[in-house]
């Protein structure tokens, strides 16, 4: 039987990070086959056309650089293979799968895979984590799922899936939601398929369009809101508090982005849920904050939402037409 043709693209990380001299700092030097050395079976499970995209810690990863890996994506399906295996680092890895899923529209199956321990300590789950990552995208099961995030055997979709701890290997979690599946015995096991599309569209770039996002704790100024708005961004993204709430001495220069043309959207600075559209009356509460002009995000936390209303941008579309997501 012919073994499924992967297309793995390297994209830096902790999974690629070793250190130059024993307990030193680590950086991301491995390529391709320097990264799959360390899993031998993935020889008798797939085949393998390697790409080695520039590397980069995942911190200084740009919505261009994940749009770029779009197009890499899409070359290895245009040229015919039947899955996409990624290894990215963790700190934005949600980001950009969710790039993926704004920017593909869903054919074979696109796996984002990293490591919370890098190559040169004890313990690494990197190799497992990839071989969990081939295995998924090498199953026809996975295919129509959107852009996945494997790690720690489980599976989950990139609307949903975020870092939560900054060290532990069990990192990523679906909050509300929880995972697409598990891989078990080699086996990619799906328990349910989504019921969402998030894809809107390939812009030709995302340099030139910038989004902000704006996080309110107890007793902020409007500093930041204001100095986001001077900046005439494509739009501006609020965390706000609990079901997308507003501290009422930022109200003004919320009204006055408004005024100005600038889309704003209340986002949730809480982990799950959906922000509220019609419960809290008061100055401040979501009711209030739609009769002024601010869209509500739904289902999305903030840094996903801004992302969103940056490809939605570039592609020439109503911020109002994009939320809220359900």
């Amino acid at each position: 039987m012919t073994l499924p043709r992967i297309h793995f693209i390297t994209f830096g990380g902790t999974i690629s990070s070793v250190a130059s001299v024993a307990g030193g700092p680590v950086e991301p030097t491995l390529d391709a086959a320097g990264i799959m050395a360390g899993v031998p079976q993935l020889a008798d499970l797939v085949r393998i056309d390697a790409s080695d995209f520039p590397t980069y810690a995942s911190f200084a990863v740009t919505p261009q650089n994940m749009l770029d890996l779009a197009r890499e994506v899409q070359r290895g399906i245009d040229n015919g293979c039947d899955g996409v295996v990624i290894t990215h680092g963790t700190d934005t890895i949600e980001e950009t799968a969710y790039v993926l899923a704004l920017t593909l529209p869903r054919t074979v199956p696109i796996v984002l895979t990293g490591a919370m321990r890098n190559a040169s300590q004890t313990g690494s789950e990197g190799p497992a984590n990839l071989l969990a990552a081939f295995q998924v995208a090498a199953s026809p099961s996975a295919a129509g799922l959107g852009p996945l995030v494997v790690v720690n055997d489980e599976i989950h979709s990139a609307r949903f899936v975020t870092k939560l701890h900054t060290s532990k290997a069990s990192t990523f979690a679906s909050p509300g939601a929880g995972p697409l599946g598990e891989v078990t015995e080699g086996r990619a096991d799906i328990w349910w398929q989504p019921q969402w599309v998030d894809f809107l569209g390939l812009p030709a770039a995302l340099d030139g369009h910038r989004v902000e996002l704006v996080l309110l704790a107890a007793g902020v100024s409007d500093v930041q809101l204001r100095a986001a708005a001077a900046a005439r961004p494509a739009g501006i993204v609020i965390e706000a508090t609990g079901g997308g709430h507003m501290l009422p001495p930022l109200l003004p220069a919320l009204d006055e982005a408004i005024a100005s043309g600038i889309p704003v959207v209340i986002a949730s600075r809480g982990i799950g849920g959906a922000t509220l559209e019609n419960t809290y009356g008061m100055v401040g509460g979501e009711i209030d904050l739609a009769r002024r002009g601010a869209i509500a995000v739904g289902r999305l936390n903030g840094q996903k939402a801004r992302l969103r209303l940056l490809v939605g941008s570039a592609l020439g579309l109503d911020a109002a037409g994009l939320f809220p997501v359900r």
